[in-house]
């Protein structure tokens, strides 16, 4: 069988529309680098101050010198990490690791930013001469009050930051769980650090409610940037 010749217009025109896609597609994703490394920037130096104010702002007089080299670490190591995961845009098929990243950056910033905002650098302390604090440890001991200061602040921590951290619109609805996991794991060293000399109980009770306000304030986050971008 005979094949016809493409003409030579046809072709042109293929290809004129190719290379013309392609520059469009380079332009784009180099204007959304560009943001993104401006926006890893900005997050990334709020959060490295929130966290140096935390460390340099607590009372170290009952930790052992290593504590603060070795928090400082963690924090810098967990930080870097993300902010990599985030800017490079790692994701699987089922995880979208790049979005859960940005979630757990934008909330150890916001936390930092709290926690240098808060007058007693021993945020139990401060809770537990609250009004509501003080009751809840009253009622059910410690570790109730500790679980209820990690539940509220986590949930107001969780939901503004995945109310603000980037997103494609194009990409599926983004699920709690893993930008959850990712947050929590970026408060953990602080939790460690404010219940240092403490029982076993109040510091699983402050992780207990931070897992669970990180959970229900992305989910509700994710909800309200839904409804919004609906609006």
């Amino acid at each position: 069988m005979g094949s016809e010749c493409t003409p030579p217009e046809l072709r042109e025109g293929i290809r004129t529309g190719v290379i013309g896609a392609l520059k469009r597609d380079f332009e784009l994703r180099g204007g959304r680098t560009a943001r993104l490394l401006v926006a890893a920037g900005v997050v990334g130096v709020a959060g490295a101050v929130g966290i140096t104010l935390l460390v340099s702002g607590h009372p170290f007089g009952h930790h052992p010198a290593w504590h603060v080299p070795v928090f400082s670490a963690v924090w810098a190591g967990l930080l870097v990490v993300s902010l990599s995961i985030a800017l490079l845009q790692l994701r699987t098929p089922s995880l979208p690791l790049a979005r859960a990243a940005s979630v757990g950056i934008f909330g150890l910033a916001l936390a930092g930013i709290c926690g240098a905002l808060c007058p007693d650098q021993h945020f139990l302390h401060w809770w537990s001469r609250t009004g509501i604090g003080a009751q809840l440890t009253a009622a059910g001991g410690p570790a109730l009050g500790t679980l209820c200061f990690g539940l509220v602040t986590s949930v107001l921590i969780a939901v503004w930051a995945a109310i603000v951290a980037p997103g494609n619109r194009r990409q599926p609805p983004l699920r709690p769980l893993l930008p959850a996991g990712m947050l929590l794991l970026m408060l953990l060293p602080g939790i460690a650090l404010q219940t240092v000399d403490t029982s076993w109980s109040i510091f699983l009770g402050w992780l207990a409610g931070a897992a669970s306000g990180s959970y229900l304030g992305v989910a509700g986050g994710i909800r309200l940037r839904a409804l919004a971008a609906r609006s």
